[in-house]
């Protein structure tokens, strides 16, 4: 007969369907084998298009800055690396704790035939035990309900599909740089 007793508990009821929703579609996410196709296209496009998805995620006291050159196109399956982009930029806003940077940026390195991208937060770094692992399935650092630990996986391995890799620099206290290295070509193994 308690209303607010009562409220609570639907909300938690409602609260707790999303994170079983969310979990679930994670989980389809990782296991999915979709056509995977590549085309010619402009990266900065895509970023700029991950970061309006994403916006909804990200407060209005982090700054999303993009640094791509706009003529910079390579082979890409565009929905895939729009993921990508999306779980990098929400996981570098979830690493901010209250204002701050974002920062994605592109270079192209001609001697080794690939664009570098850099994701970079202004956030509190990872601490060093947890580098080797982020990469891993369902390892995560955030609160129980937080998260799956299936975003990072899932664009390793996007970014492995694409013949490309990522790698991480964190420091504690300085933020944390994730590059994704993505050759010119499709048929260039990295």
């Amino acid at each position: 007969g308690d209303a607010a007793l009562l409220q609570r508990m639907l909300h938690n009821i409602d609260q707790e369907t999303l994170r079983a929703r969310d979990v679930v579609k994670n989980l389809l996410e990782f296991s999915r084998t979709q056509e995977f196709s590549l085309r010619p296209a402009r990266l900065a496009d895509i970023v700029h298009k991950a970061v309006l998805l994403a916006k909804s995620q990200v407060p209005p006291d982090i700054g999303v800055t993009i640094d791509i050159p706009p003529d910079l196109v390579l082979p890409l399956d565009v929905q895939r690396m729009q993921e990508v982009f999306i779980n990098m930029i929400i996981n570098a806003a979830q690493a901010i704790e209250r204002q701050g940077q974002i920062l994605i940026a592109a270079v192209v390195n001609t001697s080794e035939q690939e664009a570098v991208i850099e994701i970079r937060d202004s956030g509190q770094g990872i601490p060093d035990m947890h580098l080797a692992r982020i990469f891993d399935p369902f390892f995560t650092t955030k609160e129980e309900g937080q998260g799956t630990g299936l975003g990072l996986s899932v664009v390793y391995g996007i970014i492995q599909q694409h013949r490309g890799n990522i790698t991480v620099q964190s420091q504690r206290g300085q933020g944390t740089s994730f590059f994704i290295h993505l050759p010119f070509a499709e048929g260039n193994a990295h």
